[in-house]
């Protein structure tokens, strides 16, 4: 089955582009020179002090789930459950009638994580239970890492208007090194308060704004691999098509994991297949 690519989120990115782009726009429409917030020094001071920060506030992991989650949130629009259950259910159909061995060219062309592990367990032909307690840890992974990428960015907001305050009292204590020149001074403060600019402007209109969307993804992602657990273990067990299509399309409904009701809160062990019709 082809797969769809990755649809670019155009309203992220129309929306990390409209922010900066009013402030310049309202600089210029008050009388303003737009170029004037254009500060080198600032920026080093307020990025690179903030980058430094959330250097040493997390570990390797956590700051390659920020990169790679905010490339997701510009790159690539929520996933689609009703997409993945039509993949899922096509490969079940497949491993039904031609056996484990057919799926492996599509464990090289499938796009969501655990579903291509899922099929790549199925085809190594592991044992259910060792498919079950592998696909647990990998889900309890996925769970810790799925809100590092946002810790980083509310903490990068946290970072930034402090490291703007900074940069503005560094650029007020230059300015009054030239307070025997009167016509530097206001210039001076001027400038130096563009810091603040890029701090508050940077935490509101970019980390925070990501954070929370990191998060949001984080949910949907969450339930989707619920529902991808629970349809590998079920096509393991030999459940396909549309059985598998309505034992899924109902953890979509109840927006919990399609498994039994004594399965414990955040654990995969204990779902148990269906028997097939």
């Amino acid at each position: 089955m082809a797969q769809k690519k990755s649809s670019i989120d155009f309203a992220s990115i129309a929306g990390l582009a409209l922010g900066p782009l009013c402030i310049l726009l309202g600089q210029y429409i008050e009388g303003g020179d737009p170029s004037s917030l254009l500060q080198k020094s600032a920026a080093l001071i307020v990025i690179g002090g903030t980058l430094g920060s959330c250097l040493v506030s997390f570990s390797s992991p956590y700051l390659m789930a920020a990169v790679r989650d905010l490339q997701k949130v510009i790159a690539e629009r929520a996933p689609d459950p009703y997409d993945l259950i039509d993949r899922i259910v096509n490969y079940s159909v497949i491993l039904r009638k031609e056996g484990p061995v057919a799926l492996q060219r599509h464990v090289r062309t499938e796009t969501y994580p655990l579903l291509r592990k899922g099929l790549s367990l199925i085809v190594s032909n592991i044992a259910p239970a060792a498919i079950n307690s592998i696909l647990e840890r990998t889900y309890q992974e996925r769970i810790r890492l799925a809100n590092a990428g946002a810790e980083v960015f509310e903490a990068a907001g946290g970072y930034f208007p402090t490291f703007g305050i900074l940069g503005a009292v560094l650029g007020l204590i230059h300015t009054m090194t030239s307070l025997n020149d009167p016509s530097k001074v206001g210039i001076g403060i001027a400038t130096a308060f563009v810091a603040t600019v890029y701090g508050v402007g940077l935490a509101n209109l970019v980390a925070f704004p990501v954070a929370k969307k990191i998060r949001a993804r984080a949910i949907t992602e969450k339930q989707l691999d619920k529902i991808v657990l629970t349809a590998v273990i079920n096509m393991k067990a030999g459940l396909a098509g549309a059985p598998l299509r309505q034992l899924l399309i109902e953890g979509i409904g109840s927006g919990t994991s399609p498994a039994p009701a004594n399965q414990k809160p955040g654990s995969v062990a204990d779902i148990h297949p269906r028997k097939a019709g």
